[in-house]
């Protein structure tokens, strides 16, 4: 047995050299055309994206107005067509030495203020042919980011978000047969301006070598980034950083102890939100050593810091947590995990408190607009749609009767269904 570990040509991430050759996919026309539609998906009549039309796809705004009101797709399929050539010559020139770059606008940070956190956050704009190579880039990673991501990672990922952390966190705690008792949650410092570009190079490089075209193509689109980090806000760097963070998860669920020859590992269950990992299990003893090993292991090989402040959580019973809601008051409350939004107990989950707040005095002040003006005004009508999700999945209907969510929430629905209708009639026929 321990011959055959040996003979495994094993890298220091953990891939089979066997393996690496049917990990990503060689470039094709086909493949080109499918990035552009992709980054292109609903964003055809922004003045940036009809600029590219234009320049690389040959047709005229005008063109595609007059084929939108006829729901006529064979204009656009022209231009996806002549961008997606566009996009196969550069990248051929690329890998051959002929150019050094992408010939791509440079990008450009600008700043907005976190609605919920209130943070100040620094997010990147890039030009509509950057989010195509991105976009050509992730599907020629697909067959390596199946292979490498693990099912309980949630963030920027088709299917997963923060409902699927919610659910999934909500069936580790109702399964008997994995004991959790308790969880703490870590919080990567910077995890996208401290991921390095040579860092995530390394790994590309070991696991898919011989993809020339796809590590050139990759490395022209990390390296436009104003730092050695991450883009905040790019298709591509989303992707990347998950496939870092699957390292730090496949590493922590490897941490476990011998005794009397049983193998009983430290952490139960392990799961990703953007730069928040959660470790849940038996003992906090347990969980309390993995978090350390795992804070050294990402520090010397990942060059990324966990900050030392965890989030501890102690879970009660069933039975502890129903005889605590028939209480009234602060009593009431039970130990939770606050995550992706939602505070997620054994027995029911609850809406962030701060969430919540904000929420409640929309809903409020949507109130009054309809006493006093007849209708909800359509930015106002925006945060109420995007609060209507915790209302759905949380324990949360008496507070919803309380402040007339639903009615309140198809109001606002109808508001923004309505300017965005307008909106769209007014720029094709300004187009």
């Amino acid at each position: 047995m321990d011959g055959n570990r040996k003979s495994l040509n094993i890298s220091k991430f953990g891939g089979f050299k066997d393996m690496k050759t049917k990990r990503f996919l060689q470039l094709t026309h086909a493949m080109c055309e499918q990035a552009v539609l992709e980054a292109f998906d609903k964003k055809w009549f922004r003045r940036d994206y009809l600029a590219t039309v234009e320049k690389y796809g040959g047709v005229s705004r005008a063109e595609l107005s007059r084929a939108a009101r006829l729901n006529d797709w064979n204009p656009r399929l022209e231009a996806v067509n002549s961008i997606a050539l566009e996009m196969e010559q550069r990248v051929e020139d690329l890998v051959d030495g002929e150019t050094d770059d992408l010939d791509l606008e440079p990008v450009s940070v600008f700043y907005r203020i976190d609605g919920i956190s209130m943070k100040r956050r620094e997010l990147s704009n890039c030009c509509p042919m950057h989010q195509a190579f991105g976009h050509l880039a992730v599907i020629g990673l697909r067959p390596l980011l199946r292979a490498k991501l693990l099912p309980y990672q949630f963030a920027s990922i088709p299917g997963k978000g923060q409902i699927a952390l919610k659910r999934q966190v909500e069936r580790w705690l109702h399964r008997k047969s994995l004991g959790i008792q308790h969880a703490v949650k870590l919080d990567v410092q910077g995890a996208y301006a401290h991921t390095k570009q040579a860092v995530v190079m390394d790994i590309l490089r070991r696991e898919i070598p011989g993809a020339t075209w796809l590590l050139e193509v990759i490395n022209c689109l990390l390296a436009m980034a104003p730092g050695e980090g991450l883009l905040i806000g790019g298709y591509l760097e989303a992707w990347l950083f998950n496939l870092v963070a699957s390292y730090m998860l496949v590493k922590v669920l490897s941490y476990a102890k011998t005794r009397r020859g049983a193998s009983t590992p430290f952490v139960t269950r392990s799961g990703s939100y953007m730069d928040d990992l959660v470790l849940l299990g038996r003992r906090w003893a347990d969980i309390q050593s993995a978090a350390r090993k795992l804070t050294k292991w990402a520090l010397a090989e990942l060059g990324l810091t966990i900050k030392t402040e965890w989030v501890r959580v102690d879970f009660l019973s069933a039975a502890e947590e129903h005889q605590r809601r028939r209480l009234t008051g602060a009593a009431k409350g039970c130990p939770g995990l606050d995550m992706a939004g939602y505070v997620m107990h054994r027995t029911y989950t609850t809406i962030r408190p701060r969430i919540f707040l904000r929420a409640r005095r929309q809903y409020l002040r949507a109130k009054d607009d309809v006493v006093r003006q007849g209708y909800i005004p359509v930015w106002r009508s925006y945060k109420l749609v995007s609060y209507n999700g915790y209302f759905d999945w949380t324990k949360s209907r008496a507070v919803m009767e309380t402040l007339k969510q639903q009615k309140l929430f198809k109001a606002a629905k109808l508001s923004v269904r309505v300017t965005a209708q307008r909106k769209a009639l007014k720029e094709r026929l300004a187009a």
